[in-house]
């Protein structure tokens, strides 16, 4: 029997990748259970939304010389299910985020038990407005980072990512969190930036995986028709239904995330380690007594 993960303690690189899988398979259920009450609605109407736009799309590509209009102009292919779609795009981002956030916050609280539906609403509730304004303020700002050269951009990533962990579990402001976020990660920035790094290139090669055959066989179909290519209306409708379907893996990266923060409060601080001392010999449940890197 797996030990449960306790998250209050120092991790190396390999140790976060390890225990973000270990804790995923042991909460499997109650994650996905949890992810489609909390982020379904979300992910639904970004689907139909973006369904709509491509549906609007491939007919417009595929009418191309006969209607004698530009069909990449303003209103033409990006009308009002584009910008919808972009805009649950950022609510679903966020649910995600403060559901999953949650979730461990109420684990760690009740000494590493699966925490309700109904305790993971009471924080989904308080968090999700503040969470879901923070990203739009925080991706602009990534945004601009990254028009000066990449560079800046890629620096304030794990600043700005590890921001949302402090704003839920410590109930900080968007000034007080990403203040912090500075005070933890900078001592480990290269540790903290490369975690996060590779964690999400895993998730995205999952992700491009399972939309993978779809793309091929659109695109076979693009070049097999004589004449003028065609888009296919069935294979890129697929495509959008698999790649929102697969957004339930963006909760891998904020368990990283999450285990990235407490091992930067840990050694910063040493709160699991103090706790530990002072809880010894009257815990009941067993504790997750892999050694610390310290």
């Amino acid at each position: 029997m797996l030990l449960k993960i306790e998250f209050k303690k120092i991790r190396d690189f390999g140790q976060i990748i390890n225990d973000t899988f270990t804790f995923i398979r042991q909460n499997f259920k109650p994650l996905v259970k949890n992810y489609f009450i909390f982020c379904g609605l979300f992910v639904l109407g970004g689907m139909l939304s973006m369904l709509l736009q491509q549906y609007k799309a491939v007919n417009m590509i595929n009418n191309i010389g006969s209607s004698g209009k530009n069909p990449f102009g303003f209103g033409g292919i990006y009308g009002l299910e584009y910008f919808l779609a972009i805009l649950f795009s950022f609510a679903g981002y966020a649910s995600t985020t403060v559901f999953a956030l949650s979730y461990i916050a109420i684990y760690v609280q009740k000494g590493n038990e699966t925490p309700t539906t109904d305790e993971v609403w009471g924080y989904f509730k308080h968090y999700f407005f503040r969470v879901f304004g923070s990203s739009l303020l925080l991706t602009l700002l990534l945004i601009v980072a990254f028009l000066f050269c990449l560079v800046p951009g890629f620096w304030l990533f794990p600043f700005i990512t590890i921001t949302f962990p402090i704003m839920v579990i410590e109930n900080g402001s968007l000034a007080y969190s990403f203040s912090r976020s500075f005070k933890i990660v900078k001592d480990n920035f290269w540790l903290t930036f490369g975690t996060l790094f590779i964690i999400w290139i895993i998730v995205y090669a999952c992700m491009s995986l399972v939309v993978l055959p779809t793309t091929i066989f659109s695109m076979i179909g693009i070049f097999s028709h004589s004449g003028k290519p065609q888009m296919s209306l069935v294979f890129t409708m697929l495509s959008t239904v698999l790649q929102y379907l697969c957004q339930v893996c963006t909760i891998i990266p904020i368990v990283t995330i999450t285990l990235s923060y407490f091992s930067l409060v840990e050694q910063k601080e040493s709160a699991g380690l103090m706790e530990r001392i002072s809880n010894f010999g009257t815990t009941e449940k067993p504790a997750d007594t892999r050694p610390e890197e310290y």
